[in-house]
This record gives structure tokens, C-alpha cells and sequence, in this order.
């Protein structure tokens, strides 16, 4: 039985009751007519060779034919469809015989003329004409090669990474209970000018990190690592990215710990490595243009006392407080 309803609470919640089953419901109600083609990213399960106007499921007077479970198959996620491949399709033909069920009940109930049934159906319709518009956008902002190289080498800087080494020294929480790994801010600052000299002197890595580890308190890196743009708090990537290969940063404070990095090579990543990432930005670019000239045209006029922001303003993004940085480090 646990089984069973677990099966159940699968199928409604991959989307089959405002996606799938409307439409073949929808057709057999009618009698009439075939059901709207419905466009998937995915096939379908291949079904055994039959009529599709085979009857395959009886409900009271409704007849359900091979076409119409078909046709609510190819509106499931393409997750759902692998798994209703290897799984066959008996939870698939319970959960649509319990939606005719449910749905015959609430006519009969004229559940269909209340106003929370026809506010939905409205905001149904509204979503799927948006979606169905948004994927006529994404037919026309494709964005070509030669953009995605004009992008690449006009915006060089954003590319560049560097590799570096870090070391982290970790700060108790003031009011902290006994026992707790960490060090006093003084005591924190002073470990941490301490590795940072080492490292300016140049002394070796290996060693630094055997003389100043301690588990869940110090980590000191020994290898380095890259770091893209974007992945430091501000400050620290401005310090960092401006050094040379040799350098080592300030000490910065990141609230539950300090932190510096040595840089140990700059380099830029290749046309190749990022074309995906520049073909997603120019994109995202020209949708928000369609968006916006469409919003624009339609005249959008939103009353500012109603749709205010919460009392102290937007949520914030949190800071990038760290580049790999652990709560508790190594």
C-alpha cells in the first residue's frame, strides 16, 4: 500500500494533472474531434504496434483509446517518460483511471462553475500562452559563432583566472562555549601575519602548512587552485587579480575566518572553454531585450504602494565572503 501511494504522489506531482491528462481528458468529454498535437523534447515509449483508435481504457461511459494515453505520455517530463519505460505503463494507466474518477466526481459536484475553478483555468491558460510565447523567443535570439568570437574578444578581462594558494585561519565566535576550535580575533590576526610573512619570504608551501596546520582551525594549501572572475568577494578579487605571479594578498576578513592567497600563475581560459558560458549571456541578453520591448509596447503600469518592496528594502544578496573557503576548514 506504502508503495502505492508512493507511486501516486510520483504521478501527480510530475505535472500529469495540468499537463498531460487535460488534454486527452478534455477530448474524451467532447467525443470530438482528435486531441491537439502537444510538442515534447523527449519520445514517448514506444507503445505495441496497434490502432492508435484501440480502446484501451474504460471509465462508466468514457473510452479512452491508445492515442489519447499516448499523447498525456508525451506530456510528461522526459524524466517521467524514462521512467515509465522501464517501469511499464500499470501505475501510469492507475493514476489516469483515479483522474477520470476525481475529475467525473467534480462535475458532478459542478465544482467546474465555481470561481476558484475558473480563477485557475485562467491563470492555467495565461501560463501555458507565455510559455508557449517564451519558446517563439527562443527560436529567434539564437545567437550565431561569430557573435560568441566578437563577445570573446571584447571582453578578454573576464576570462582571466588565476591560480593561487590559500590559507585560512579561523576565528572563535565571541561568546563561543568552551571547547570550541578556533582562535581569538587577536590571536587569529597574529597567526595569520605569521603565515603571510612565511609565504612573502618564499618558503616552501609543504612546510608552512606542517609548522602552522591544526585540524578545523589553520588550513594552508599546498597546492594551488583556480579561481575564475566572480568567485571572490570584490575586494579580495580586485587584490588578488591585480598581483603578479609571486605576490601574496592582505589579510582579509571574511567574519568567521581570515583569509589570504599567494597568487602562483595568471592565465585567460580559451574561446573553446568558454563558448557555452558566452553563448548563455548573449541569450540571456537579447530575451531580457524581447522582454523588455514587449513590456514596453504593452504600456505596463504597476501601482508602486501595492506592489512594494518589504519594509528596510529588497533582500540582499549575500556577499561572496569566500573562494573555497570552508566554515570549517581543513
Amino acid at each position: 500500500m506504502e508503495q502505492i501511494r508512493r507511486g501516486r504522489g510520483y504521478w501527480l506531482a510530475s505535472g500529469l494533472l495540468v499537463a498531460g491528462l487535460l488534454v486527452s481528458l478534455a477530448y474524451g468529454q467532447t467525443g470530438g474531434g482528435n486531441p491537439p498535437a502537444v510538442a515534447t523534447t523527449s519520445p514517448a515509449p514506444a507503445a505495441q504496434p496497434s490502432s492508435p483508435d484501440k480502446v484501451v481504457l474504460k471509465v462508466g461511459d468514457m473510452s479512452i483509446t491508445q492515442e489519447q494515453i499516448e499523447r498525456a505520455i508525451q506530456n510528461l517530463t522526459p524524466q517521467a517518460q524514462n521512467n515509465l519505460a522501464h517501469q511499464g505503463r500499470k501505475a501510469f494507466g492507475d493514476e489516469y483511471v483515479l483522474m477520470l474518477v476525481l475529475s467525473q466526481e467534480a462535475l458532478n459536484q459542478h465544482l467546474d462553475s465555481t470561481p476558484a475553478y475558473q480563477d485557475m483555468m485562467a491563470l492555467s491558460r495565461l501560463k501555458i500562452l507565455a510559455s508557449q510565447e517564451y519558446q517563439e523567443i527562443l527560436k529567434q535570439v539564437a545567437v550565431k559563432p561569430e557573435e560568441i568570437s566578437s563577445y570573446f574578444s571584447s571582453h578578454q578581462s573576464e576570462f582571466d583566472e588565476i591560480q593561487v594558494l590559500q590559507v585560512v585561519v579561523r576565528e572563535k565566535p565571541a561568546g563561543a562555549k568552551e571547547g570550541t576550535p578556533g582562535f581569538t580575533p587577536e590571536e587569529a590576526k597574529a597567526r595569520a601575519d605569521e603565515i603571510r610573512k612565511a609565504f612573502i619570504a618564499g618558503d616552501d608551501p609543504k612546510q608552512i602548512a606542517d609548522k602552522y596546520h591544526i585540524q578545523n582551525v589553520v588550513r594552508v594549501d599546498t597546492q594551488p587552485f583556480v579561481v575564475h572572475r566572480g568567485a571572490m568577494r570584490a575586494d579580495m578579487e580586485k587584490a588578488a587579480f591585480d598581483l603578479k605571479p609571486g605576490q601574496v594578498t592582505e589579510v582579509f576578513d571574511l567574519g568567521q575566518a581570515l583569509a589570504f592567497v599567494k597568487i602562483v600563475s595568471h592565465q585567460t581560459e580559451d574561446l573553446k572553454s568558454v563558448s557555452t558560458k558566452i553563448e548563455n549571456t548573449l541569450q540571456k541578453q537579447k530575451i531580457d531585450s524581447a522582454m523588455n520591448a514587449l513590456k514596453k509596447n504593452a504600456k505596463v503600469w504597476m501601482d508602486d504602494a501595492y506592489f512594494a518592496p518589504p519594509p528596510g528594502g529588497p533582500p540582499r544578496e549575500p556577499p561572496k565572503e569566500t573562494i573555497q573557503i570552508p566554515v570549517n576548514p581543513k
